[in-house]
């Protein structure tokens, strides 16, 4: 999972203009449209993607709407406003769409038509938020192409095989190469305690620390809620309220609010709610990397 450059973490994001209206992404090898298709409902960002595949847009005919987890690993947490790499130029701000279906849209709880096609989004005005989002709202889509066709319109992601390895309290993706901490904090904390808490753990004598916000996206699976992760993998993890949020190593650009996901279906935000909001959270558990 590409990082911001300027974060000095590990796979630091780095792209190639093409110069045929398309670039590559030097980490993931993924290539992008790199101007946003047609502003839409899911059906027109679909087409959108569709039309440069039928004409071979620069020399490919395989464009496609991204997943969630590809549209992350574009997203630069530390812009705002358009949240993406000026490699992209300018972008619209607002929600951009992926082909992702939200879990209730993919298991037909409460049907999987009209509105209830739910697809994930990001929204690039403040980066990194990322939610369900109904098929009928208008939204921006990047198209891509590369490492595969991604999961079709209407099923869930599938885990990989082999996808972790555990062994003395360690998580080790065998995808991402990162290396998680099988539990938890035991309490919630304050955003700024989080990298203590990290740097003080010392698991196995290793060096641990607070992970970045597209880091903690990878280990979301789609596929559950409540929580949404491999709970053979990382059990009794807490999601679902507003007191189980965990923390990344992000605040959102220009103040004091942390960035965070909710393991409840997977949706990011940072915690500048009022009360009783969705991302109201003063504080929030943290599982660190290495």
């Amino acid at each position: 999972m590409p990082n911001p450059p300027s974060r000095a973490l590990p796979n630091p994001a780095s792209y190639t203009d093409l110069s045929n209206g398309a670039v590559l992404d030097n980490v993931t090898c993924l290539t992008w449209a790199k101007a946003a298709g047609m502003s839409g409902d899911l059906t027109a960002n679909t087409n959108a993607c569709a039309n440069l595949a039928t004409n071979n847009f620069a020399g490919y005919g395989d464009w496609r709407l991204p997943t969630r987890v590809e549209m992350a690993s574009i997203v630069d947490f530390t812009r705002t406003g358009d949240a993406l790499s000026p490699v992209f130029g300018k972008e619209p701000s607002g929600y951009f769409r992926t082909g992702s279906a939200w879990y209730e849209t993919a298991l037909m709880i409460n049907g999987n038509t009209g509105d209830n096609a739910r697809r994930w989004i990001y929204n690039m005005s403040s980066g990194l938020t990322s939610n369900s989002y109904l098929p009928t709202a208008t939204a921006s889509v990047l198209c891509v192409r590369g490492n595969g066709s991604g999961e079709t319109i209407d099923a869930l992601a599938v885990e990989p095989p082999n996808h972790y390895s555990v062994a003395s309290g360690e998580v080790a993706d065998n995808y991402t190469g990162l290396v998680w901490q099988q539990g938890y904090s035991s309490s919630s904390m304050a955003w700024s305690a989080a990298a203590g808490y990290c740097s003080s753990l010392g698991l196995n004598g290793h060096t641990w620390r607070v992970p970045t916000i597209n880091e903690l996206a990878t280990i979301v699976d789609e596929a559950r809620v409540q929580p949404a992760v491999v709970t053979s993998v990382f059990p009794n993890t807490v999601s679902c309220g507003s007191d189980t949020w965990f923390w990344s190593s992000a605040q959102y650009v220009g103040s004091s609010y942390g960035w965070g996901i909710n393991f409840c279906d997977g949706y990011t935000g940072y915690n500048a709610g009022a009360s009783g909001a969705w991302n109201y959270f003063t504080a929030a558990y943290v599982r660190c990397v290495r």
